[in-house]
């Protein structure tokens, strides 16, 4: 039985990270801010001066505005206000970053991924009603921007971070290690593998039982485990006095209930999950037992030759099937299961999951629908025995662990697939 971690945003964010949407957006402004304040303060003429970058112009600046005492240099809404009591104009370059500032600044939220498909759809639905005004074209232009500034930003955080790890860290890190590399839990696993699981145990036990009952097997032959297993339940245990065992509290003393192959899959851009490479030197981890890593979504690192891949991944929505009968590539350009040919990582997963039997654990990944290609690949397949949700513990009675469930259902096709591979939230527990 193998392992999947699946990672997302969230689990970066645990560890402390600010790598969300929101805190790259936040960070713009406010370098925006602080350079504007630079550029006023030099301006010794009372005609004003033009700020311009690749995103915006800014129009008027002058001296005054430059005091900081003046100036809420905390977000957007704070720069705007401040900038048209003074009769200043900011105006944007990059539609695609005004339209996620707008939405952000109503929200208090918002997906980038998500942003860019709802207006690529937009674009081609416009276009037949002849009432386009951003085109295909320039949204890629403008996405491709935001692209890198996003990269830049999660390099700087990633960079900063590992100077400054600290004692909540490690705290973090060993409360994370002790779930990933955990024992399998039957109880967690969907009916038709548990019970492939049983009746394969169950004959082996039959024959070392028999032999050792009958004296025909030396005690040397046989593991200490599967000794005190006999010992334990009787030799004559019957399936269902078996099963019980397997799937009770106390079923890695008697079972390897350990990972043969643990696969951090992650989907973000930083190498976070680096810090969980070496499974505990625990006297259960035995030999034969490996970890490997696939970034599906590329990296920041550029000597990693593994490109970020950023766009939208849902081919089962029924939209995506007009946009591959426009007949235009740009169209096609940002979206993931195309870009994933660019490398071999797909491949791997596939590899992977076509290998035998394996759990997913998710860690801090909403499983929204800008992933549902690949999420419903990994969650439908035969070999997926249970996918186990790690959820926010958000405080005062409060998660998220309904909200990824309601995501989880909408990469799956069969429902009743569903039902019984994703583990309920009495045997879940928080990541954080």
């Amino acid at each position: 039985m193998n392992r999947i971690i699946l990672i997302g945003n969230g689990f970066d964010l645990a560890h402390g990270m600010n790598t969300s949407y929101n805190h790259f957006l936040k960070d713009y402004w406010e370098k925006i801010i602080t350079q504007l304040q630079h550029s006023a303060a030099s301006n010794i003429t009372s005609l004003g001066k033009t700020f311009e970058n690749e995103e915006i112009i800014v129009d008027g600046l002058h001296g005054s505005w430059g005091d900081t005492t003046k100036i809420d240099a905390t977000n957007f809404e704070g720069l705007l206000t401040n900038l048209k009591s003074q009769n200043i104009n900011l105006s944007f370059k990059n539609k695609f970053l005004e339209i996620l500032t707008k939405k952000q600044k109503e929200l208090n939220w918002v997906d980038i991924e998500i942003e860019y498909y709802e207006l690529l759809k937009k674009s081609f639905t416009d276009k037949d009603k002849g009432t386009l005004d951003y085109t295909i074209q320039q949204l890629n232009e403008d996405f491709e921007r935001v692209k890198n500034l996003l990269e830049e930003y999660l390099l700087k955080i990633e960079l900063e971070f590992d100077k400054s790890k600290n004692t909540n860290f490690s705290r973090t890190r060993n409360r994370i290690e002790k779930k990933i590399y955990s024992h399998f839990n039957l109880r967690d696993f969907s009916e038709s593998s548990l019970n492939q699981k049983i009746d394969l145990e169950y004959a082996d036990f039959v024959k070392d039982a028999e032999a050792f009952k009958d004296g025909n097997v030396e005690r040397s032959e046989l593991s200490k485990k599967r000794i005190s297993l006999i010992q334990a339940i009787g030799a004559d245990a019957s399936r269902e006095e078996f099963k019980s065992m397997m799937i009770s509290q106390d079923a890695h003393v008697f079972f390897d209930l350990l990972p043969n192959l643990t696969l951090f899959l992650n989907f973000n851009y930083t190498l976070t999950e680096l810090y969980y490479e070496s499974p505990p030197r625990l006297s259960t981890w035995g030999n034969g037992k490996t970890v490997e890593f696939n970034h599906i979504h590329g990296s920041n690192r550029k000597e990693d030759k593994n490109p970020i891949i950023f766009g939208f991944g849902d081919e089962l929505d029924e939209d995506y099937k007009k946009i591959e009968r426009l007949n235009n590539n740009d169209y096609l350009e940002n979206i993931k299961s195309i870009k994933y040919l660019d490398t071999d990582n797909y491949k791997r997963l596939l590899e992977f999951v076509n290998a035998g039997n394996y759990q997913i654990m998710i860690m801090g990944h909403s499983c929204g629908t800008s992933d549902r290609t690949l999420l419903n690949t990994v969650f439908e397949n035969d070999n997926c025995a249970s996918i186990k949700v790690f959820y926010h513990n958000k405080g005062d009675n409060k998660d998220n662990f309904s909200d990824i469930i309601k995501n989880i259902s909408r990469n799956f096709n069969d429902k009743a697939l569903m039902r019984d591979r994703v583990v309920n939230k009495t045997y879940c527990e928080p990541l954080n």
